[in-house]
């Protein structure tokens, strides 16, 4: 092959010259250099210098101190994830020189020594600044700005852990560090490749960070823990004798640059405006020190480096996301790319051409120009259900319009929506609504007594029946002509709470023959509240066989022989909702009554999943939830028995979803089961330390056999997870109070987030010995439960599946999270808290539609199940009442279970339009987040030293504006009309490779050979 053709696609066409004299002029300099570096390498082997630290800063990631600098500080501090310190050398002295070790000496400034430590490379220059103390400084860095107050450390809102540990370009490693000697000194060991960087220009400094965080001490049963000790050491500023310096040990000289990238392309469709990948293989560099980044520009100037990826291996792909410069749409631009090795040398350049994404978001079409009565009751437009500021509540207002309601017995009637909440006391609407919203509203016309009503097939509609006043032997029932004569209504009646706002409903009680109103019931017991409005809830189910288009029914309210009959007309769009879920709402537990399976059925009937933790946090498994396991065969039968019909689907035969099992289901691995943890854990916070060989062992052979025994049974639609949900901190009480001794739910400190690591790759060890080379059909999961997701690095990208993400932390760190997502193929939930009684039931629909439009996969509250005094006091966790407590029978849902189903539904039909419209994810949701006359704030409640799951929170939305959305996507897929399918997303993470873990450890340990 001649040279020509080989050089070719690494340099666009019409610049054949140019790339033929660049790549002789490589070849060159590779000659020349190599020649030289011979020489050089024999005349001082292990040549070692000392480098003093000329500027160093600590950062805070706590509370307000993140806007603080303190460049000016004598000493540095070093507290896990809270506070960090950042120094840098001269690096010039090594430029053209490999390196073959690097220590940091450092000197202590208080009582607590250093363990464990992490040295990061930093991809974005700082500045020092001059501040002694916590205090912000203008054009100074701290974690929240690289220069305070305007500049960010990479793109609009990051801080500084965008360009530090493996995000951002950068690259890290973590070390112990040596006992401290008699004067306070300890050594570090760096990685190489982290002092290379600097010397590259890919870095500007070194990031320290200190890995164990949290200690604890134990004797007995009793533990003591010491939440993030404060390590300090003397920064430059400090007393001269005590300041750090780097120790590096140099190897041979390497003045040769790399090769340029080669097999280079772009790529753009599906991004957003203004954007590209770029994809190259990382060069092969012949010469001692290896190729370790890159330098880009585009039209010249140079690509921020927190945007460039650091190389990988020769030969393979990095990617480049092009983003974040404003580039116009749609533009041709020329991207050149050099190599630079450790030794700082800058290969010539390879360049491409990339055409940059045009994608324009499109827009929803309006309600405007459509038959209000085809879809809502005439004379209301969609212009009466923007959103506006509510009037003050009205109490004469509201007497006068209940007069101008239709009459039943000696109550009036109105229709609200089943995501409203009227107050049976005052008669106020939660949230505000104008007080004519009872006479006539989107689903209501008081004066004509129509109710409009619009769903697709396999969906459910609701709305709410208020009634002011008293109606005895109320007897309602929902009758449809024609071919919808086959859907039937479900009646409820809305028990009340006590809150701090007073009485109010949500427990949904199902009525079996004729209900008095008021109600009485307070608690789950007869008393007298004096109660002015009543409401029950009726739900209409739209089967898979109705026909699409308008039906008429109507609403029978009988009292005595007195009827009120209320029309309904009700529009079946021409599309249906899949059977399987594309957006999980999971309805997470710790455990569940004896009747169980009745639980599993009324989520599966709401369209969400319960998913019951089956062991505890002292590590006992709940009866009956583990196979039995003799040390070395797993016992199926009886769990089978009990699980099968939920993981095949037939427990659920005669619901709407019919013969769909569960969407996940944990499995009973932890770290107490199948060995218990005592007397394989010596103590170690570093978990590939601290177990014996047969610990890990049983591990591995417990996960190959679960996930050979779901690969023969055929459940192959359930994710089944393995999952790590104790905590260290329930050792406070006594050792064996807790099992754990890392945070595996909501991981802080890096020994935590190594702990995880541990396990994941110990279960995906077993699913590969159980699947080999064959692909599974079995979907066998690593989850983690993540508030920290700035913390974790690259911890876990090989081994997480099911990334499940707190609520707050995916929307401050969103662009991070889904980076994730996309690039590793995870499953992604956000979870929280849902709302208290007291607090609009808008929230569990809006937290649903928000996080559908941020690329989430699903939701989950963390708590659903309620207890026998979640009937008395208003319960926010309690999703599922115990009917048992109050003398019903079964589970009860709650409204706030049911705002869940709507929001779920409402997915269905984001995800119908993004099909329909053949939009990407992204695109579908901004979209949506354009339209919604709303915003949204995550509410986490601080101040015990912990991270509560918290709450969204939205600014006046309201059920008629989701409605309105609803109606405007609808109108797209309905015009589509797309044929039915059971499942629109199929959840299937690809196989991880447990062996694929990316480096953390340094290259070398311990201090220098005398020292």
């Amino acid at each position: 092959m001649c040279p020509s053709k080989i050089l070719q696609p690494l340099f666009p066409r019409g610049n054949k010259e140019a790339a033929m004299r660049s790549r002789f002029a490589w070849l060159f300099s590779l000659v020349t250099a190599l020649s030289a570096s011979s020489l050089v390498r024999g005349t001082s082997p292990g040549e070692e210098i000392r480098l003093p630290i000329i500027r160093d800063t600590w950062v805070s990631s706590h509370g307000e101190e993140v806007i603080c600098n303190l460049g000016g500080a004598p000493r540095l501090k070093l507290k896990s994830y809270q506070e960090m310190s950042l120094v840098d050398i001269d690096p010039t002295p090594l430029k053209g020189r490999v390196i073959e070790a690097a220590w940091l000496h450092v000197c202590l400034a208080g009582r607590e020594r250093l363990w464990r430590v992490t040295a990061s490379s930093i991809s974005s220059p700082w500045v020092e600044g001059t501040s002694p103390t916590y205090r912000p400084q203008e054009g100074s860095s701290c974690f929240a700005w690289r220069e305070y107050p305007n500049i960010p450390w990479a793109y609009p809102g990051s801080d500084l852990t965008a360009v530090v540990l493996g995000q951002g370009g950068s690259l890290w490693r973590m070390a112990d560090a040596s006992p401290p000697d008699a004067e306070g000194w300890q050594i570090i060991p760096i990685d190489p490749l982290v002092v290379a960087a600097r010397v590259a220009g890919i870095s500007h400094g070194i990031l320290l960070f200190d890995d164990t965080g949290t200690e604890w001490q134990r004797e007995g049963e009793r533990v003591e823990f010491r939440l993030f000790p404060n390590r300090f050491v003397f920064s430059r500023n400090g007393p001269a004798e005590r300041a750090p310096y780097l120790q590096v040990r140099l190897g041979p000289a390497d003045t040769v640059p790399p090769p340029p990238p080669t097999d280079l392309k772009a790529e753009a469709k599906g991004l957003p405006a203004g954007e590209a990948y770029i994809h190259w293989r990382v060069p092969e560099d012949p010469s001692p020190g290896r190729t370790i980044g890159f330098f880009v520009q585009v039209n010249g100037k140079p690509v921020p480096q927190y945007l460039v990826p650091v190389a990988s291996q020769p030969g393979q792909q990095v990617t480049m996301h092009l983003r974040d410069l404003n580039l116009p749409l749609g533009a041709k631009v020329e991207v050149e790319i050099r190599a630079v090795d450790a030794a700082g040398n800058i290969g010539p350049p390879a360049r491409i051409s990339a055409v940059l994404s045009e994608h324009k978001v499109p827009s929803l079409p309006t309600l405007a120009g459509w038959e209000s009565a085809t879809f809502a009751p005439p004379g209301n437009p969609a212009a009466t259900v923007q959103a506006q500021a509510p009037l003050a509540f009205q109490p004469e207002r509201l007497r006068r319009v209940v007069g101008e309601l239709p009459p039943i017995g000696r109550a009036a009637v109105a229709i609200v929506d089943e995501l409203d909440k009227v107050h049976p006391v005052t008669g106020q609407m939660i949230p505000p609504q104008e007080v004519d919203y009872l006479l006539r509203n989107h689903l209501w016309d008081a004066r004509r007594r129509v109710i409009a009503l619009q769903a697709a097939r396999n969906e459910f509609v609701a709305f709410q029946i208020v009634f002011f006043g008293e109606v005895r032997g109320l007897r309602p029932n929902v009758v449809f002509d024609g071919p919808a004569r086959g859907i039937r209504a479900r009646f409820g009646q809305v028990w009340l709470v006590n809150t701090k706002e007073g009485p109010l409903g949500d427990p949904v009680v199902p009525l079996s023959g004729p209900v008095d109103l008021p109600i009485t019931n307070l608690g789950g017991t007869a008393g007298s509240v004096p109660a002015i409005a009543s409401t029950l809830l009726c739900e209409l189910y739209i089967p898979h066989h109705i026909p699409p288009g308008r039906h008429s029914g109507q609403l029978l309210l009988r009292t005595g022989s007195e009827v009120l009959r209320i029309d309904i007309l009700l529009t079946v769009w021409n599309f249906t909702l899949p059977d399987y879920l594309s957006f999980i709402p999971e309805m997470n537990c710790y455990g569940l009554p004896a009747n169980e399976r009745d639980y599993y059925r009324l989520a599966h009937e709401h369209r969400t999943v319960v998913n019951r933790l089956p062991y505890s946090q002292r590590g006992t498994v709940s009866a009956g939830c583990a196979p039995g396991w003799d040390g070395k065969q797993l016992q199926w039968e009886e769990w089978d028995r009990r699980f099968g019909p939920l993981l095949d689907g037939s427990a659920f035969a005669d619901l709407p979803r019919r013969g769909v099992p569960v969407e996940v289901f944990y499995l009973p691995l932890h770290e107490n089961w199948p060995t218990p943890i005592d007397p394989h854990y010596n103590g170690s916070y570093w978990a590939d330390q601290a177990f014996s060989a047969e610990y890990r062992q049983a591990f591995v052979e417990v996960s190959r056999q679960f996930a050979e025994h779901i690969e023969k049974q055929g459940w192959h639609d359930t994710l089944f997870q393995c999952f790590l949900n104790n905590k260290n901190y329930y050792k406070r009480n006594g050792w064996s109070r807790g099992s754990s001794p890392w945070l595996f739910d909501e991981p802080a400190d890096t020994q935590d987030f190594w702990a995880l690591r541990f396990f994941g790759e110990a279960f995906h060890e077993g699913c590969a010995k159980a699947f080999g080379s064959k692909e599974p059909q079995a979907r066998l999961i690593f989850r983690c439960d993540i508030s920290r997701p700035q913390w974790q690095r690259d911890l876990l990208d090989h081994v997480l599946d099911y990334n499940v993400v707190s609520g707050g932390a995916f929307r401050r760190y969103h662009r991070l999270v889904i980076e994730r997502k996309e690039r590793f193929g995870q499953i992604m939930l956000d979870y929280g808290t849902t709302n208290p009684v007291a607090e609009s039931n808008v929230s569990p629909a809006g937290w649903c539609w928000d996080s559908w439009t941020l690329g989430s996969d699903g939701i989950i509250p963390w708590q659903t199940i309620g207890r026998a005094e979640s009937w008395k006091q208003d319960d926010e966790l309690a999703l599922f009442y115990p009917g048992e407590s109050v003398g019903l029978k079964g589970p009860i849902p709650s409204l706030r279970l049911k705002a869940y189903r709507r929001g779920q539904q409402d997915t269905e039909y984001l995800t119908l339009l993004a099909k329909i419209l053949n939009q990407p994810r992204w695109a579908v949701g901004s979209m949506v987040r354009r339209e919604l006359p709303t915003t949204s704030a995550w509410d986490t409640p601080h101040g015990n030293g912990e991270e509560p799951a918290g709450q969204i929170r939205f600014r006046d939305l309201r059920p008629q504006q989701l409605w309105q959305l609803r109606l405007q996507i609808a109108r797209v897929v309905d015009a589509a009309g797309p044929a039915p399918q059971r499942r629109l997303v199929d959840f299937r993470p690809p196989r991880r490779d447990p062996s694929q873990a990316a480096p953390a450890l340094a290259s070398i340990s311990g201090p220098p050979p005398g020292e």
